[in-house]
């Protein structure tokens, strides 16, 4: 087994918990990639009492155990603080890079962009509700694609510069807790983001409506008072948020659905056929993000 090159080009940050045995298969594509002699992989353990995971003994790894109430944006500020290449790649441990990923991502960040996404692909299509969760989560996208400078990379799967982050400072733990204020925030302060589709992922996602609303409810009352803070906004636009809250479902599926009609018609049939979980799903996001302006204070 080949020594980990003494400067990467990427750093792969990974984050696993108790649910192990997912990561297996993220590590493995990870370490089948071309470019794997030019990367390193930094797990952030957060159950090392479990003892060693799969594929953790490669050369390319290097795991850093902390303990477990550690946060999850917290674990991922310390791996960018850890990490050693110039660009650092965020990948859930439920997620799979497809051949050619790490080479893409490299060759991308050569340009002017702070930050770098890929295209993502259905792991799990046809069991229980992914396909519709997968819509919900990564329809914006899904194949086709094509390199593009745009306003939004997928989430919690992208990369960055790591000059850029580290550039946050003691922010950047704050930022974390949510990629899409950190990539707001980003382009707040004059950044550029690009899409890559030769990057490409396959993502894991929600079979049933309890994982749904066990992962939406927690996370859109902690995004909704984040994005309100750290983006600037005014008490009358947070007002105006809560007040309309209810009306954001129509006004997604209306968007949504436009957007699916331009892009893949097939999709626009499951989005159809699944509209009430569509309708359930925004309005608990939206409410959700309401009761976290409420309880930051109005």
């Amino acid at each position: 087994m080949s020594a980990p090159p003494l400067v990467p080009e990427l750093s792969v940050v990974v984050v696993v918990g108790t649910l192990r045995e997912r990561m297996a298969d993220c590590l493995a594509s990870v370490l089948a990639q071309d470019k794997v002699a030019d990367l390193e992989v930094v797990l952030v353990d957060l159950a090392p009492e479990r003892g060693l995971p799969v594929h953790a003994d490669h050369a390319a790894v290097r795991r850093l155990s902390l303990p477990a109430d550690t946060s999850f944006a917290a674990a991922r500020a310390l791996a960018v603080a850890a990490a050693r290449a110039p660009v650092v790649a965020f990948l859930e441990e439920h997620t799979r890079v497809l051949p050619g990923w790490a080479a893409a991502l490299i060759d991308a960040h050569r340009g002017p962009w702070a930050a770098v996404g890929p295209e993502v692909h259905p792991d799990n299509p046809g069991v229980g509700l992914s396909d519709i969760t997968y819509l919900l989560s990564y329809g914006l996208f899904s194949p086709p694609q094509r390199s593009r400078e745009v306003p939004l990379i997928p989430g919690q799967n992208g990369s960055y510069k790591r000059d850029v982050l580290l550039g946050y400072g003691d922010r950047l733990t704050t930022l974390l807790g949510s990629d899409n204020v950190l990539l707001a925030r980003l382009r707040r302060d004059g950044h550029r983001l690009y899409l890559e589709a030769r990057a490409q992922i396959a993502h894991r996602n929600e079979t049933s409506w309890g994982s749904i609303r066990r992962g939406y409810g927690p996370y859109h009352r902690m995004y909704g008072a984040l994005r309100a803070r750290e983006l600037g906004w005014s008490a009358g636009r947070r007002f105006a948020y809560v007040a309309l809250a209810p009306l954001i479902p129509l006004y997604y599926v209306a968007h949504f659905s436009a957007f699916l009609a331009r892009h893949d018609r097939r999709a626009l049939v499951v989005f159809a056929r699944n509209l009430h979980v569509v309708v359930a799903t925004q309005l608990l996001s939206a409410l959700s993000q309401a009761v976290g302006l409420l309880l930051q204070g109005v």
